[in-house]
């Protein structure tokens, strides 16, 4: 499950109860103000009290996604990666992406190599992990941490020809590609009664039109895309 954390962690022991075992929570800054500053609400010690329940009761993975923005949080990195140190956490460090409302430019992204540079240079014994085939993510390890810290790199080194990720959708639509505008509707046919076989062949025919390959993000920034908040994580 993908949250912001706000309200998450009342609800842990619950849902650990109803069979969730792994969670993935966003959090851009480890700042208070730069928190209310960007989500328009107080909240940032429900979250990190979130993370810390989750890790208690047992979650695994706990993710903590970051997207990093440069001249907003890029200084902040290694403050991310400390908490590795003594956390199980994984630190997701996301490239700045574009998507509808949310004013993407390029001078904002920080791309993979320059804040692996940074953690490179800050902290010794950092290791590559080897990564699944349809991973996402470039996952490393450091000497001494308890947790990981991973690259997602959508926009700098895509992933496209490994990634098996469908994104469904609140509205019952859902994405091959979360970059791309092309949606299918599961949710007409299932108030058709539609059979499972029906939808096989529906959700089979959107997979085999995927691209192998986003359009890049100079042209991703031009399409109309619904906004991430939209879309979900």
């Amino acid at each position: 499950m993908t949250t912001n954390g706000i309200t998450l962690a009342r609800k842990l022991p619950k849902l650990k109860d109803c069979g969730l075992n792994a969670v993935n929570i966003s959090l851009d800054t480890l700042v208070p103000a730069k928190f209310e500053f960007m989500t328009r609400r107080k909240g940032h010690e429900r979250v990190m009290k979130s993370i810390n329940a989750a890790i208690d009761l047992g979650y695994n993975p706990v993710k903590v996604n970051c997207v990093i923005m440069r001249g907003f949080n890029d200084d902040e990195i290694c403050d991310f990666v400390e908490l590795t140190r003594e956390k199980p956490v994984n630190i997701r460090f996301i490239e700045f992406m574009p998507f509808d409302g949310n004013v993407w430019n390029v001078k904002k992204l920080v791309p993979y190599a320059e804040m692996l540079d940074i953690v490179v240079k800050r902290f010794t014994g950092v290791k590559r992990l080897r990564d699944h085939p349809t991973d996402t993510a470039k996952n490393f390890r450091i000497d001494g941490h308890q947790g990981t810290v991973s690259f997602i790199t959508s926009m700098t080194e895509h992933f496209c020809a490994g990634c098996s990720r469908l994104r469904l959708l609140a509205d019952g639509n859902f994405k091959v590609c979360l970059f791309g505008p092309s949606e299918v509707s599961l949710r007409d046919p299932l108030r058709r009664n539609a059979e499972d076989h029906e939808l096989r062949e529906i959700i089979g025919a959107a997979v085999k039109r995927k691209k192998a390959s986003h359009a890049g993000m100079f042209d991703i920034a031009k399409t109309a895309n619904r906004p991430m908040i939209h879309i979900g994580g």
